[in-house]
C-alpha cells in the first residue's frame, strides 16, 4: 500500500480549449456556439469541485458541433430584420445576404445584409 499523496493530474487542454474556443468565437460569432463555450469555461473553473474529463470533453463537442453547424437563434435588433413574418411559432426561416435580395414567392426570410461573413449562417431558429 502507497502511503504518499497522489499528485493531481492537471489536465493540459484547459488553456489550448479555451484560446482556440475564444478565437473561433471570434471568427465566427453565434449564440449558441456563445452558449457552449460559456458552459465550458463555467466547467472549467468549477474543475476541482467535478474532475470530470468527460464534461470537459462533451461540452467542447457540442461547441465545435455549434460552430459548424450553419443554424444559430435569431435574436430581434442584433440579427438583420424579419421580412414577410407569418407567425407561425418556432420554425426555421432562411438568411440572404446581398442587396435587395428576397424570395420571388414571399416567403419570409431574414434580410443578413450584404456582406457575408467568414462561415454565416444560413437558418436561423425564429419564434415569434
Amino acid at each position: 500500500m502507497n502511503s504518499e499523496p497522489q499528485k493531481v493530474r492537471k489536465w493540459r487542454f484547459i488553456p489550448e480549449g479555451i484560446c482556440i474556443g475564444a478565437l473561433y468565437l471570434l471568427l465566427i460569432f453565434r449564440f449558441t456556439a456563445a452558449a457552449a463555450f460559456l458552459v465550458f469555461l463555467l466547467l472549467c473553473v468549477f474543475y476541482r469541485l467535478h474532475r470530470s474529463r468527460r464534461a470537459l470533453y462533451v461540452v467542447f463537442g457540442l461547441f465545435l458541433a455549434a460552430i459548424l453547424i450553419p443554424v444559430d437563434v435569431y435574436i430581434q435588433g442584433f440579427d438583420g430584420p424579419l421580412c414577410n413574418s407569418q407567425h407561425s411559432g418556432p420554425r426555421f426561416v432562411p438568411v440572404l445576404h446581398g442587396y435587395g435580395a428576397h424570395f420571388k414567392d414571399g416567403r419570409e426570410f431574414i434580410d443578413g445584409g450584404c456582406v457575408v461573413g467568414l462561415y454565416d449562417t444560413r437558418w436561423r431558429l425564429v419564434w415569434d
